[in-house]
């Protein structure tokens, strides 16, 4: 269909180009598999980093503490300060669920295919490329075909009485852009926009009448920036020097991406069109209602998902040689083994930061038994998960899914399992390699991994850095490259003894469960969940300017006891997410 693409391509109503490039936040630090799976020193918008402090670490290197600070910073209420806001685009996730949400279910496989996430959270990204315009053109193209075939979803589209005339039915067109469209830009359309619009409408309709020209109009609104990104400009009411409000069909479309992870709904769209989500309650009130809804139920699994890149383990790789059990079907029931953790802790297990890290309930099915010495025959043929009590369990940090991702291809890894302790719970980024990295200790017959690790404390370019990893890492030593639990590593008793050192809970342990609980009673790791948390919520990178919003969010969570289902109110409550910076003042 050509005239679609020279009328997009020439069309004068775009908000802003599709290849606009706006610095959003980036913050990718290296991990098993090249997968991007954490939380360092990021930077935002605008040149704004984010806020760091300096701990010293064991063996006089330095760590840095990422994650706003800010115990002596005053918080003035009526100055809020919500810190840029990067242009978002939508994920591959958010478009497809707006697509099927906008015009029911619209196979798109075959002409979007899918993508891993960009990021640990799926961080803002603004940036396009030369496939992701060819994706968003053919996808255009399929979704706008199909709605105009399919008189049901055309009638609830863009109705039009049949046989109408052609100004009767360029009226249903203008309805139909009064109304319908405002669900696909997330914002009613301006009147001095309504001409061009129906410009394009018009050049559809002379080549092939009503349908024709509705097609038209869905092909070109599909690939508007409008749609494709989460466009924020704020509104003219100041809220001090550095803030003003969002309007309320933008807090709609926060807080429906935030929690739905989809374009709002109808009852969300409504209280924008009535004015219902001007204050800090009314959006509270929306939020209250989404939580209820088993969409809204799903946000703080994923949150933990994302977290342990659980999205990301399917293309994980394992030496066959060395793990033959290594299998999608695994893989998969290894998710789903995630999943049914994360929601039983959520509904009958408490919901704290404590029992996340504590919890001996572990679920297994007849693929997932051998990796905790469970007998298959024992468990449903059919692959449901059964739960039980493990005493060796120690919630997430005990998760196949968990420790397979933190793992080499062929054997485990102290280095990537210490390092995901340090950095993700808490906050703390380690120094850069060195360039002049020696080969890594080669697997040996009867060399256990502890002492092959030795050697980092040998090479100095090494030991600092290892240092402060290992000593972690070491711990989870009773469980294997794919997290199925051992007692013998390479012909040698497994030493599961470790050591924290340089956070606010030092101390020695033996094995994940009494690191989990030292992790869990630790006020540092609480605050570097509340910074996590914000890093998904928001899709960026905390700055300098969201201090007060951190202490705030942090401040609610450690008084709801670490209660992780907190989380999602919390955060509503802060200016970064109520309002935003000024246009001249921002990136955008």
């Amino acid at each position: 269909m050509s005239a679609p693409r020279r009328a997009l391509t020439r069309s004068p109503w775009a908000g802003c180009m599709i290849g606009l490039a706006v610095a959003g936040c980036t913050g990718v630090v290296s991990s098993p598999g090249g997968q991007n799976t954490g939380g360092a020193s990021v930077t935002g918008s605008a040149g704004s980093t984010g806020a760091t402090g300096a701990t010293s670490g064991s063996a006089g290197s330095t760590m840095t503490s990422t994650g706003a600070a800010g115990a002596a910073t005053t918080c003035n209420a009526a100055a809020p300060d919500p810190g840029d806001a990067p242009l978002t685009r939508l994920t591959q996730g958010q478009y497809l669920n707006t697509i099927n949400d906008l015009f029911g279910k619209i196979d798109l496989t075959s002409v979007y295919p899918a993508t891993s996430a960009a990021s640990q959270f799926g961080l803002a990204q603004a940036d396009v490329d030369g496939a992701d315009l060819t994706n968003y053109e053919r996808a255009a193209e399929a979704v706008s075909a199909a709605v105009v075939a399919n008189t049901s979803t055309m009638a609830q589209v863009a109705p039009c009485a049949a046989g109408a005339t052609t100004a009767a039915a360029r009226t249903c067109a203008s309805q139909f852009l009064q109304g319908f469209a405002t669900r696909i830009y997330r914002a009613p359309i301006a009147a001095a926009d309504m001409d061009r619009h129906l410009a394009l409408y018009d050049a559809g309709a002379a080549n092939g009448g009503y349908t024709h020209g509705i097609q038209l109009l869905l092909e070109a609104m599909l690939q508007s920036s409008r749609f494709l990104y989460r466009v924020e400009l704020g509104t003219a009411t100041a809220v001090g020097p550095t803030a003003v409000k969002l309007s309320d069909y933008e807090l709609a479309s926060r807080l429906s991406y935030g929690l739905w992870n989809t374009t709002p709904d109808v009852t969300l769209n409504t209280a924008a069109a009535a004015g219902k989500l001007e204050t800090s309650a009314d959006v509270s009130a929306q939020l209250q209602r989404m939580l209820q809804d088993p969409r809204g139920a799903t946000m703080v699994p994923q949150f933990l998902g994302s977290w342990i890149a659980l999205p990301q383990l399917a293309g994980v790789a394992k030496d066959s040689a060395t793990y033959p059990q290594w299998t999608p079907a695994l893989q998969t029931a290894m998710v789903t083994q995630a999943q049914s953790f994360f929601t039983d802790l959520l509904a009958n297990q408490g919901g704290t930061l404590k029992a996340l890290l504590t919890s001996k309930t572990v679920f297994t099915n007849n693929a997932t038994a051998a990796l905790s010495g469970a007998s298959a025959s024992a468990l449903p043929s059919d692959g449901s998960f059964q739960s039980s009590q493990n005493p060796n369990a120690a919630g997430l940090l005990t998760l196949p899914a968990f420790l397979a991702t933190q793992a080499k291809a062929d054997q485990s890894s102290p280095i990537y399992r210490g390092k995901f302790v340090r950095e993700q719970f808490f906050c703390q980024e380690l120094p850069s390699p060195p360039a002049n990295i020696p080969p890594a200790p080669v697997i040996t017959p009867g060399v256990s991994t502890r002492e092959r690790l030795t050697e980092h404390e040998v090479a100095a370019s090494c030991a600092a850095c290892h240092a402060l990893m290992d000593p972690i890492g070491l711990g989870f030593e009773n469980y294997d490259g794919i997290g199925a639990y051992r007692t013998v590593d390479n012909g040698k008793p497994v030493d599961a003894s470790g050591m924290l050192a340089g956070t606010d809970v030092d101390g020695t342990f033996t094995g994940v469960a009494q690191l989990g609980a030292l992790i869990a009673n630790s006020a540092t790791a609480e605050s570097c969940v509340g910074t996590q948390w914000f890093r998904y919520a928001m899709g960026r990178a905390e700055q300098v300017a969201d201090t007060c919003s951190l202490q705030q969010m942090k401040t609610t969570f450690h008084a709801s006891g670490a209660d992780l289902r907190t989380l999602p109110a919390a955060i509503v409550q802060t200016p970064a997410f109520m309002y935003r910076r000024p246009l001249a003042q921002g990136s955008n």
